[in-house]
């Protein structure tokens, strides 16, 4: 059946797809993390691309059939790079993209999972590190993962810096990889 929809979403993710085109991973509140087809959006006419930068919350409309998504129009809602962000900034967005992108399975919707992460979006891009690590453990906990005794003392403690470093390790530990997006700025 097909099907057209209008949703709010967060851009988690780009890859190229021939010469004018673009898949773009998408976290929506419906949903869930979803890979659209954005056809002609490197076309220099174009407005969609502007919009579909990492950590954009957009408006998206999107053509629904056997299971693949297209997109079609996109409005901005927040821009992420709107204004000057530092390098600790962009690799915290960086860094919690590539979470979403490696915990969250593609098609799945989990209740809750769209707001912190838009909530975490937000204390990145107003600089507020304490709401950033609290709504980290949240999501940590709304995927059914829990956090350790040792991450909550921490931060109950104000230990931000050693709490991020635990957060991190034991992201790694779920993942079971190193997370690529650390390197980006070293």
């Amino acid at each position: 059946m097909d099907k057209y929809k209008n949703t709010e979403a967060i851009v988690i993710k780009q890859r190229h797809s021939k010469e004018q085109d673009l898949l773009v991973t998408l976290l929506t509140p419906q949903d869930g993390k979803i890979t659209t087809l954005a056809k002609g959006v490197k076309n220099i006419k174009s407005s969609r691309l502007g919009s579909l930068q990492l950590g954009n919350i957009i408006k998206a409309h999107l053509y629904q059939k056997n299971n693949f998504f297209w997109l079609s129009e996109t409005k901005t809602i927040k821009q992420f790079l709107q204004t000057d962000k530092n390098l600790a900034q962009l690799n915290l967005l960086f860094y919690f993209l590539e979470i979403i992108n490696r915990l969250i399975a593609d098609n799945q919707q989990i209740e809750g999972i769209y707001t912190i992460s838009k909530n975490i979006i937000n204390s990145i891009d107003n600089n507020q590190i304490t709401n950033y690590i609290k709504n980290e453990i949240l999501f940590l906990q709304t995927l059914g993962f829990g956090s350790s005794p040792e991450i909550i003392n921490t931060f109950k403690n104000k230990k931000y810096k050693e709490c991020q470093q635990l957060l991190k390790q034991y992201f790694e530990s779920i993942i079971e990889k190193p997370l690529e997006s650390n390197k980006l700025f070293k």
